[in-house]
């Protein structure tokens, strides 16, 4: 099956939305296929052909979504804080999402893939040897920041883009035992 063909992106995204618009009111263990096909208006046939169950099209989801990370590239001699900035404002631009994918019993380690998915991407940063203490300290900031996102986002974004994702770097970066002022440079 064709799935860069427009009609299966849109088929897809009917039935994402629909999980999303399920995920509202009923929590995802008690979420059926059939429930997603009437929302979506397409037939279990056709749910079948992209998904074998529900946790299947929430896992795809939340792949969207880390996907959509921001690189930060020390080449291309941005501040590291334009990356985290462009990454709360999609997370704000996506706010239903993420409201439910956060907040909700649908995947309760979802938080967690997202600030590991950073992490990883943002690896250049930690400086520790000792693999314990980095572990920790790595507890320590997934924890700190997905309190801090969930906090942010069931506030109806009080704080905006820019104070939130200055927030955040400079927690993280004390966090990790480096000069939040790193974040501000531009890479050369």
């Amino acid at each position: 099956m064709n799935y860069s063909n427009p009609r299966v992106r849109r088929t897809k995204n009917y039935l994402k939305e629909a999980l999303i618009e399920l995920l509202k009111t009923t929590p995802f263990e008690n979420i059926t296929i059939k429930a997603i096909c009437q929302k979506a208006a397409v037939n279990r046939s056709t749910f079948y052909a992209y998904y074998s169950c529900p946790r299947d099209l929430i896992e795809e989801i939340e792949h969207d979504i880390l996907s959509k990370l921001p690189d930060y590239d020390p080449v291309a001699h941005k501040p590291f804080i334009e990356s985290i900035t462009q990454f709360m404002q999609y997370i704000k631009d996506n706010e239903t999402t993420f409201r439910i994918l956060l907040a909700s019993s649908a995947d309760t380690s979802f938080g967690e893939q997202i600030i590991s998915a950073v992490m990883d991407k943002y690896d250049e940063f930690s400086n520790f040897t000792d693999e314990s203490e980095n572990e920790m300290r790595f507890i320590f900031f997934v924890n700190g920041v997905l309190g801090v996102v969930r906090e942010w986002i069931t506030s109806d974004f009080r704080l905006s883009v820019d104070k939130i994702s200055r927030l955040i770097v400079d927690m993280a970066f004390r966090s990790a035992g480096i000069n939040p002022a790193n974040a501000y440079r531009k890479s050369y």
